[in-house]
Formats: C-alpha cells, structure tokens, sequence
C-alpha cells in the first residue's frame, strides 16, 4: 500500500456492521482492516474479469 493513506467514511446498518464486527474478531482483525481486504479482494476480482 501506498505511504500516503486517505480515509473515506459510509454509513452501514447497525447489523451490518455487527456482522463487520463478529467477522474481524473471529480473524484478529479491525473492522476497517477486514473492511479494506473485503474491498481489495473485490476490486482484484473485478479488474480480473475485465481484462
């Protein structure tokens, strides 16, 4: 990842976001940690099928 970093925010609903937080917990991870690989692995996924 690049040095510089950016933060960006969106609301979710709150059970959403209890499922964020079961799911980091059962991985170690932070909420936004498990966020960020979720968003990565899609966008791979993504950019896989255009090319």
């Amino acid at each position: 990842m690049d040095k510089t970093q950016t933060q960006i925010s969106f609301r979710v609903t709150n059970e959403f976001k209890e499922r964020l937080e079961v799911q980091a917990r059962k991985e170690r991870r932070s909420v936004a940690s498990m966020v960020r690989i979720v968003m990565e692995d899609y966008l791979a996924e993504k950019e896989k099928e255009t090319k």
